[in-house]
């Protein structure tokens, strides 16, 4: 599901599109297993995975409000009327625990966006602590290229957005690991222990589908992030063109994406084994 790599060279866009708001929410067999691991990690590393200000309190009411209406009528086979909650939970953690999305609340400041909450049990390496309470300009300071490629375009789809036109898009990445929970930055190129013969087999394509969606009370914006991941060799099944087309787009990765991504060390590999494929 979803594959963005194109053979176009890699670019950073925010490559936006109108959602069609019956499918917000996706469900997929590993539904159990993803909630399970949410729950667990919301019990042992409650501070690590859940962040939130009383500024987005209002927004993260809404949000809950409107999943409890939402997943019944979209999945009458998962859900009946009415869900049951803990209502003594943050209203933003109840509504995680719902769906296997992580959740990140936006309010508008000033001229700014501000993360004002978040559920991330599964981020692509970056910890929700360093987030909280920044701009869409202080959130994305480590990305390359952010400011001069998309931060204007970024900024300009939040202000402009309004609440009966969602959006969403998709990013992606490879990773040495398929594990969901990667909060720990980038590793360094000498980590990743992958050889050109076992690469297809122990690096993982891993994509997030992305959604954004403004409410009309709190008028925040609430971000989705859905992710999936499965080894190179599973990719080249799932999409007949990926393994040919992975290192053209590989081949317009600036020196400082390639360092941020932690590909140094794989970045040839990866090109001989997409190359081989031709």
């Amino acid at each position: 599901m979803y594959n963005p790599v194109n053979g176009k060279p890699d670019r950073m866009h925010v490559g936006a599109r109108v959602l069609d708001m019956h499918n917000w929410i996706e469900i997929d067999k590993f539904y159990n297993e993803d909630i399970s691991l949410k729950r667990k990690l919301l019990q042992e590393r409650r501070d690590r995975v859940f962040v939130s200000t009383p500024e987005g309190d209002a927004g993260s009411i809404e949000v809950l409000d409107e999943l409890l209406a939402y997943l019944p009528n979209r999945y009458p086979n998962e859900w009946s009327a009415p869900i049951s909650v803990d209502h003594q939970l943050h209203p933003l953690e109840a509504a995680s625990l719902l769906v296997q999305e992580d959740l990140c609340l936006m309010t508008q400041r000033g001229q700014d966006w501000v993360l004002t909450a978040g559920s991330i049990c599964f981020p692509s390496r970056w910890d929700p602590r360093d987030k909280i309470g920044k701009s869409l300009l202080g959130i994305h300071e480590p990305v390359p290229h952010y400011v001069e490629k998309i931060g204007v375009a970024t900024q300009s789809l939040f202000d402009k957005m309004s609440v009966d036109r969602p959006m969403w898009r998709v990013n992606w990445t490879i990773m040495d690991t398929p594990d969901l929970h990667q909060p720990v930055p980038v590793r360094r190129a000498d980590s990743i222990n992958v050889t050109k013969e076992n690469l297809p087999d122990h690096l993982y394509f891993r994509r997030e589908r992305q959604t954004l969606r403004k409410f009309p009370k709190s008028g925040d914006i609430l971000f989705t992030i859905r992710t999936y991941t499965n080894t190179l060799a599973q990719a080249a099944l799932d999409f007949p063109e990926f393994r040919a087309n992975l290192g053209k787009t590989l081949g317009g990765a600036t020196p400082e994406m390639i360092d941020y991504k932690g590909w140094v060390s794989i970045m040839n590999d990866m090109q001989e084994w997409s190359a081989s494929a031709l």
